[in-house]
């Protein structure tokens, strides 16, 4: 009796076994993705140098010999700051002492022409004095004034003069050279200063974006002097020709650092957003399916049942893909195993 049971229970096992790998075959495991309306852009990446917006080389107005310099390279100074001293020529200092010396001496004539003008205003109302002597009196006055404005006016020019000995920044930027040595005479360039506050770099980029660049397009800039860090900014001039030397296209970039981070010469990268897509299905390329080496189809799970989907394609961003057609928000896509699948297969979902 118990010889004849075992033959049967081997059976059933053998039929159960059976039963679970045919129910296996028949339900792929695979794993799923639901693409969410995001924002996608068509970018282009170039190497760049920054140069600042800002750049000035201040000279001497006046022949000098320096008595001081006040600033080394890589010094932060703003508008107005000293920079360099030279000594003042005797010369100078005497044409500011004569022009004050003229000034005084044209105001104390027209104070006494202001005097006589006014007794003469008061006779020839009370007709002690003639019309052409009240005239002349005038004419005086009028002239004694005129005397002092170019007494004044010569006095500002000579001081001007003698105040070129103190060489100030013009705006407010960091040194980038040196020049002026103590001692020597001051021929030539004395600084050179670059502002901080806005940056532009030129890149040149190939003929087949030129469609695309536009003015005002946002560029983000990234350097390892500064890992991490993104630096905003955008384009300010495309050029409408092609350079014939390198065939690329120049396009002039710029980046307005509150910050003051960004200086003079770093080297770092430009990314400009050509395109950009709001509420764009996203794919990434992992989960497409390459046709004729042109197009792509994707492979969705409906009721259970796997169809694939061809797709029409928009932006290319890295690996990522715009799709335009073929699928909609909420879809379910098969993301690993869809190389396993066709149509009308069923499938089985895992995380």
């Amino acid at each position: 009796m118990k010889n004849s049971c075992v033959p049967v229970l081997i059976f059933l096992f053998l039929m159960l076994s059976c039963g679970t790998d045919i129910k296996s075959a028949k339900s792929i495991p695979v794993t799923v993705m639901i693409p969410q309306p995001q924002v996608i852009s068509e970018t282009v990446v170039a190497s760049c140098r920054l140069e600042s917006a800002d750049e000035a080389i201040v000279t001497a107005m006046n022949p000098g010999r320096i008595t001081n310099v006040l600033v080394n390279e890589g010094d932060t100074v703003s508008a107005g700051d000293i920079l360099v001293e030279l000594s003042t020529d005797q010369r100078y200092s005497s044409a500011v002492n004569s022009s004050i010396a003229q000034v005084s001496a044209a105001r104390t004539l027209s104070e006494n022409a202001q005097i006589d003008f006014d007794r003469s205003e008061r006779l020839y109302a009370s007709g002690v004095i003639s019309e052409t002597e009240y005239e002349r009196s005038l004419s005086i006055s009028l002239s004694a004034d005129a005397s002092v404005q170019g007494a004044l006016a010569g006095w500002a020019s000579a001081r001007s003069v003698e105040e070129s000995g103190l060489i100030t920044a013009p705006f407010s930027g960091t040194v980038t050279r040196v020049f002026a040595r103590t001692g020597q005479l001051s021929s030539g360039p004395m600084v050179s200063i670059a502002g901080v506050s806005l940056m532009r770099a030129e890149l040149f980029l190939a003929e087949r974006h030129l469609q695309k660049l536009a003015v005002g397009q946002p560029v983000l800039f990234s350097t390892e002097h500064y890992p991490g860090e993104l630096f905003q900014g955008e384009v300010a001039s495309v050029s409408h020709s092609v350079d014939p030397l390198s065939g690329l296209v120049p396009v002039m970039v710029q980046f307005h650092d509150s910050s003051e981070l960004l200086r003079s010469g770093m080297t770092g990268s430009a990314t400009i957003a050509l395109e950009t897509v709001q509420n764009a299905i996203v794919l990434p390329q992992r989960v497409l399916k390459p046709v004729d080496g042109n197009s792509w189809e994707a492979v969705l799970i409906r009721n259970g049942i796997v169809e694939t989907m061809s797709l029409e394609t928009g932006i290319v961003n890295g690996t990522d893909f715009e799709i335009i057609e073929g699928i909609s928000p909420g879809d379910t896509v098969i993301a690993l195993g869809h190389q396993l699948v066709g149509d009308g297969d069923s499938v089985r979902v895992v995380r």
